[in-house]
């Protein structure tokens, strides 16, 4: 590095563990990969304050925006050359005490790493290391009967740790900046520095018109099923169409996630899964665009967002959108997507949706739909970090 250079850090030690993309991870990988200047490092779990340099093989993940799991790293080893791959292997070789860098960023979702931020913000602190981090919504805290409550107990622990240390705050959306101000001042931290971080969308070179091909038109849901995201809601209005008889497809896309066994059970107990109700994950981005294109519409039924990735991401494939009528959902589709307030009003849409020439008339008007540029939102990033490191 060369001398002047201002050195800026971040840790990606649980986006590399994850066995799924998430929200987060996805935001924090659309970033880096347009944010070469960043210095990526992963936790040495038994130093505190301590941490190493990625791998070439972790480096490639990074970079490429693979979908991580317990078996990447040995995927991608293969594909190295030799000296490169004995590289690979030597794991431990290149720690690197965080305090070489000018500011540390918490990209992701650190409040799940190793080291507590009450623990590492205090020792960056000693070293003048500027800190900053990207909160994508503060719900564990607002609403905290949707998450597991270590969980809870862990995001507050973090969140009041960045406060505390006078961090800046990338917020991902207004509703989020204004939420997280308020929490902010119960905490006893009023006046926090903050900026909006304008979100990117998943985009497809071509927007094709899918064909008839005489099947059921199809309903599409992406988020990691948990209690915020409302599938049962989404599983309810097929039942409800279903019962009609309005032959629908529903796919849900996403992993996993807390709370959610019921809501699993239901969906592999259910009489249509396989066939008309399906469930998948660890979708590649060109498998996820062409379910975005196929989809009559993407419903996205959440009690609560902190943007809504799905929203521009089904708007930027020229996909009609119904989402809740929540703040940051409509901060995500503007005038571009649809809202609804009941049941009755959900029930309205999608069949209106289902009309061949209301969805050609609505697809028609996403043409002049301008999606939001993941290039932009790390131009906004950098250039903040970069003001911020001075």
């Amino acid at each position: 590095m060369a001398p002047g250079t201002t050195i800026i850090g971040t840790e990606v030690t649980n986006t590399l563990a994850a066995e799924q993309f998430n929200g987060v991870q996805r935001v924090a990988l659309e970033l880096l990969r347009r944010s070469p200047q960043i210095e990526t490092l992963r936790s040495l779990a038994d130093s505190p304050g301590q941490f190493r340099r990625l791998t070439p093989g972790e480096r490639l993940a990074v970079q490429r925006g693979l979908v991580p799991g317990r078996a990447f790293a040995t995927r991608l080893a293969k594909r190295l050359p030799g000296e490169a791959r004995r590289r690979f292997s030597d794991t431990f070789n290149l720690a690197t005490d965080v305090a070489e860098v000018d500011l540390f960023l918490d990209l992701e979702a650190a409040w799940l790493n190793p080291w507590s931020r009450r623990d590492l913000l205090p020792h960056l602190q000693r070293f003048a290391v500027a800190t900053a981090a990207v909160i994508h919504d503060v719900a564990p805290i607002t609403e905290p009967q949707w998450f597991e409550p270590a969980s809870s107990f862990r995001f507050e622990r973090y969140l009041k740790a960045h406060l505390d240390h006078e961090s800046h705050f990338f917020c991902i959306s207004n509703h989020t900046r204004s939420q997280l101000e308020v929490v902010a001042d119960r905490l006893g931290h009023p006046g926090l520095s903050s900026s909006v971080l304008p979100m990117g969308a998943l985009k497809a070179d071509t927007i094709p018109s899918p064909e008839p091909d005489g099947s059921a038109p199809m309903l599409l849901m992406v988020g990691t099923l948990e209690p915020r995201k409302n599938h049962n809601f989404a599983i309810d209005l097929f039942d409800r169409l279903d019962a009609e008889g309005v032959a629908v497809e529903l796919q849900l896309v996403g992993s996993r996630g807390w709370k959610s066994s019921d809501l699993v059970s239901r969906i592999t107990n259910h009489r249509h899964y396989g066939e008309r109700l399906r469930w998948r994950s660890g979708l590649s981005d060109n498998a996820l665009a062409e379910l975005y294109t196929d989809a009559a519409a993407v419903l996205v039924p959440s009690h609560d967002e902190g943007f809504g990735l799905p929203v521009v991401e089904a708007l930027a494939h020229g996909t009609p959108v119904i989402a809740s009528d929540h703040p940051a959902l409509r901060e995500a589709g503007g005038t571009f997507a649809r809202y609804a307030d009941s049941p009755d009003r959900w029930h309205s849409m999608i069949t209106h949706l289902l009309d061949p020439a209301e969805q050609a008339a609505v697809r028609n008007r996403l043409t002049r739909y301008e999606p939001p540029s993941w290039d932009h939102s790390a131009e906004v990033l950098n250039t903040k970090l970069a003001e911020l490191a001075r």
